[in-house]
């Protein structure tokens, strides 16, 4: 099981957008980002990433990201004030993206990990906890994994974390969509490329980048800018928010302990984190290294048990709601699961199939749910299996696409006749 890749492919499948030599074509249907990968480039107002287009029904997350790009003061050092608009803005980033479908992924395997069962409510709680929650740290006070990753920060002449491609893109030469309120000094090109440092033909993967830079960075409280450099700095290209926060949320996750190497697109990276060293709780940074191209080493990763591939997860307004697991009495032909329909249209669901664990398959018919509707359908014999032992629940569409994954444990479905809510 490679779960770096898998969060990826699910990323690509929802607002993550393809990244590709700046020499290819994209589809702009799907969104793309051209990526200038080369040694031999230097000058300073060279584009490493000359084209990016996002859909429209993709840009939902890039929005609610970059409403936080202004949150944070520059230095380190400095103590952050957060305002009530501000914790808001985090909260509606979060809600935008603890369904989608790299997260899915990522909570699936930690719940496969731990053995224990992750709630929605439980996932939000350690996506706050690790990127979000403050902590101080030799000498530097209010920080977090998401200001250093996201938005980058400053430590004397240097620029500290910054491993966000689309942050990178924005200040690029559109930095002005950053800025709520522009005074003078800030401008919308605050990138100066310096050059490229690739090594082992990095050049030929469009997923990352390795270059050096100078960053004219806000300093919003100061309002003026502060140039600082960025002697070698990297970072994936083309994940969402949602997707880089799932691979850093894995990759962070003590209980599931996640390799530290992965195997991306034919490529391998060293996935880089350190955490806060008083806890080791919360993200201090996260970034890919580049290694070389796949096979040049191996990957330590667990064998797949045969048959064990799923189907793809995509993110859809269809969820799961809830399990009656341990019917009072006999199970069989009394158990039910529960579908809400959270979006705003109306989703037919003939062809569709809840799948269990062992992959047997119940296919739905006649069910059509209306916008915050909610239906609960009897499963008869010999269809899945909701264990006693503990297991998962997965939503098919007629594609072959889980769109939700919900996990159990042993001693929720050892409580019998109550019905478990996700």
């Amino acid at each position: 099981m490679n779960i770096y890749q898998e969060i990826w492919d699910a990323d690509q499948s929802g607002n993550g957008v393809r990244p590709i030599l700046a020499t290819e074509d994209g589809d702009r249907s799907q969104g793309y980002v051209k990526v200038a990968n080369s040694r031999t480039l230097s000058e300073p107002e060279t584009r490493v990433l000359p084209e990016v287009v996002i859909p429209p029904a993709k840009g939902a997350t890039y929005e609610r990201v970059r409403a936080l790009f202004d949150n944070y003061a520059l230095d380190e050092r400095s103590q952050e004030i957060e305002t009530a608009e501000e914790r808001a803005e985090v909260h509606e980033l979060l809600e935008a993206v603890v369904d989608t479908a790299p997260m899915q992924v990522a909570r699936a395997y930690i719940s496969e990990e731990t053995g224990t069962p992750v709630s929605r409510d439980r996932w939000y709680a350690t996506l706050m906890e690790l990127w979000f929650r403050r902590f101080n740290q030799g000498g530097d006070r209010d920080l977090s994994g998401f200001e250093h990753v996201f938005v980058g920060e400053q430590e004397g002449p240097k620029v500290q974390g910054y491993h966000f491609w689309y942050k990178y893109h924005l200040d690029d030469g559109l930095a002005g969509t950053i800025d709520r309120d522009r005074f003078p000094g800030f401008r919308d090109d605050r990138i100066v490329y310096l050059r490229g440092q690739y090594e082992d033909g990095q050049e030929r993967f469009p997923e990352s980048v390795t270059i050096s830079y100078k960053w004219d960075a806000p300093d919003y409280a100061a309002s003026r800018v502060r140039p600082l450099t960025k002697p070698k700095g990297g970072f994936f290209v083309g994940c969402s928010v949602e997707g880089l926060m799932a691979l850093g949320a894995v990759r962070a996750h003590r209980g599931a302990r996640a390799p530290k190497e992965a195997v991306i697109n034919g490529a391998r990276y060293d996935m880089k984190l350190f955490l806060d060293q008083a806890t080791e709780r919360y993200i201090r940074t996260f970034y890919p290294v580049y290694l070389g191209p796949a096979g040049a080493a191996p990957v330590t990763e667990r064998a797949a048990a045969p048959g064990a591939a799923a189907a793809p997860i995509v993110a859809g307004p269809v969820k799961i709601l809830a399990a009656l697991i341990n019917p009072a009495g006999a199970d069989s032909g009394r158990e039910k699961v529960t579908l809400v329909n959270t979006g705003t249209d109306p989703v037919r669901l003939d062809g569709w199939f809840l799948v269990d664990k062992m992959k047997n398959r119940f296919g739905i018919e006649d069910l059509e749910l209306a916008p915050g509707i909610a239906s609960t359908m009897l499963l008869p014999r010999n269809s899945i299996q909701l264990s006693n032992k503990g297991g998962e629940i997965r939503l098919v569409d007629r594609s072959g696409h889980t769109v939700h994954l919900v996990t159990y444990s042993k001693a929720q479905a050892q409580r019998e006749g109550e019905t478990i809510v996700f």
